[in-house]
């Protein structure tokens, strides 16, 4: 009797052991289902993620600059306003390779993010599978409104700009962008024009300054802290103005120049031109002014006006870019016809002064 009892004991023991060791595996199974059910999304968002990454997927719109006419200044503002554009509407920017060495010769033109390489444009324009609509838009001055609507640029569109695209009003949201990391001096046209300024205080003032090159901004502010000069920015463009009547009149310049020395009396200029021999000789008897080397550049030219705190400015697209660069008062000859509105053209805190631009061929002062 006894013996039976011990016999049912360790049978109920055994079974029990197996009971719960069948119990535990089926725990174990079920708890390594419940796991590999939430594993799997997870590694699946990896790698929709790691997907995601791709160039030709993160793209929606293109804002598209072909290869077009113009000189720097009318590339500048092309630029300017594509890059406005795509900022706006969330869209990348494609320009052609000749527009951008161009431009990188004589800045740091930093577009990035937005900047896409010639292979992802192509492979982009290229793709039957998911092709993409292409806008034309051409003006060369005056400012569409309609493109600041949401969806003026919609996902699967490249807008491609024609003409020259004059307005600031393009643009004018990302200013401080434009200054600071796009249009700024190259290290080596920078150190090229610093030389300048470094022969200026050495001979005039006795001294030679130690300026810091880091970057464009950094030795713009150097200059405007040395207090003994106030530097003015003077451009003069004659050339093609002259037979088409734009250029303006030696009054204009000398009432420009005598507004700032009233102003500033330690004020000095830097002219820049593409008739120098005549500027040299209109401001023959000016102790305070300076003209660029010869040897300088368009490029030079203008970087070293947007060095200056003022300026001055006659008419032209490279004109309009040395204020907007310098900042500060500008003045600009109103006689200009820029084929604008003012109010999309000028901007807002520059102001003009009358010009008589039709004198030029009966001064004193012109180069027969």
């Amino acid at each position: 009797m006894k013996f039976a009892c011990q016999c049912n004991f360790l049978s109920i023991k055994y079974s029990t052991i197996l009971l719960l060791s069948v119990i535990m595996i089926i725990i174990i199974f079920i708890s390594f289902y419940i796991m590999k059910i939430k594993l799997v999304p997870s590694i699946n968002v990896i790698i929709s993620k790691n997907q995601n990454i791709s160039p030709e997927q993160k793209i929606g719109c293109i804002v598209y600059i072909p290869d077009t006419s113009g000189r720097l200044g009318n590339r500048m503002f092309l630029v300017a306003s594509a890059y406005g554009l795509a900022r706006l509407h969330s869209c990348h920017l494609y320009i052609e390779l000749k527009m951008i060495n161009q431009l990188k010769s004589v800045f740091i033109l930093d577009l990035s993010p937005l900047l896409i390489s010639s292979s992802t444009f192509n492979s982009l324009t290229s793709n039957s599978s998911k092709p993409m609509s292409r806008i034309s838009k051409g003006v060369d001055c005056g400012y569409i409104t309609t493109l600041t609507r949401p969806n003026a640029i919609s996902s699967g569109t490249i807008f491609e700009l024609r003409g020259y695209w004059l307005s600031y009003l393009h643009f004018a949201k990302y200013d401080e962008e434009l200054r600071q990391r796009i249009f700024v001096a190259s290290q080596l046209i920078l150190k090229n024009v610093s030389t300048f300024f470094i022969e200026f205080y050495q001979q005039q003032r006795g001294y030679r300054p130690q300026f810091l090159l880091e970057n464009h901004q950094s030795f713009k502010k150097q200059l405007s802290q040395l207090n003994s000069t106030t530097w003015i920015g003077i451009h003069v463009r004659r050339s093609d103005f002259i037979d088409l009547r734009f250029s303006s009149s030696d009054a204009y310049l000398f009432d420009a120049v005598k507004y700032y020395t009233a102003r500033y009396p330690n004020a000095h200029f830097i002219v820049t031109s593409d008739d120098k021999p005549y500027c040299e000789k209109l401001f023959r008897n000016q102790s305070n002014i300076f003209l660029t080397p010869e040897t300088y550049s368009t490029g030079d030219d203008l970087v070293i006006l947007s060095l200056c705190q003022h300026s001055v400015i006659t008419g032209g697209t490279y004109d309009w870019w040395t204020g907007y660069l310098a900042g500060g008062e500008v003045i600009h000859d109103k006689i200009y016809p820029s084929g604008c509105s003012r109010r999309e053209y000028y901007y807002p805190p520059w102001f003009l002064i009358d010009g008589n631009v039709r004198r030029h061929k009966n001064t004193e002062y012109s180069l027969r």
